[in-house]
């Protein structure tokens, strides 16, 4: 039987597991430890009106930690993946005039798109959410929340400013002139 728990049987819930729970952690990770397990135990705290039966909280909690141990690979790999990638990239050799004309640009381009377009952009790109993080944020079914980061993209993509700016053909920020 579900029900919510008090903040009394939560304070021993937490008395009981903390030490189960942090060597299950510690023993998969070792660098973030404390920040995993203490956000089991918040999430734990907004999930408390779906704690199973006493018996079984302590699993629940594992189970709870297992995810977020998932969830924080899942980022570490994709921060690997980016620098990786990041490395191999060829640097070009702008000045500081036209970077800052090519974050105007893009800046400028990015307010130019409906609010919802933007935030579905700055949640992949800033956020590092994946498509599927993405529908899970928004409250849509996958296939839908890539077909909305399509559609951003591909406003983004066809903005005249930013079309020049892959061109090559945009017009040189003042100081370089």
């Amino acid at each position: 039987m579900k029900g919510t728990i008090t903040a009394s049987e939560f304070e021993e819930l937490y008395r009981v597991t903390a030490r189960d729970v942090f060597a299950y952690v510690r023993r998969r990770r070792t660098g973030d430890a404390e920040e995993i397990v203490a956000e089991t135990y918040a999430v734990a705290w907004r999930r408390r009106n779906e704690m199973p039966p006493q018996m079984f909280r302590r699993a629940w909690l594992f189970g709870v930690a297992r995810r977020l141990l998932v969830a924080a690979s899942r980022q570490q790999q994709r921060e690997t993946a980016l620098k990786r990638e990041l490395t191999t990239l060829p640097i070009p050799e702008h000045d500081t005039a036209t970077r800052a004309h090519t974050a105007q640009v893009m800046s400028a381009a990015l307010r130019r798109l409906p609010r919802e377009q933007q935030e579905l952009l700055r949640l992949v790109a800033w956020e590092g959410l994946t498509p599927a993080e993405l529908a899970v944020s928004l409250g849509v079914r996958p296939g839908t929340a890539r077909v909305r980061l399509h559609r951003a993209r591909r406003a983004l993509a066809s903005d005249i400013e930013v079309r020049s700016l892959v061109d090559g053909t945009a017009r040189e920020p003042l100081s370089a002139q």
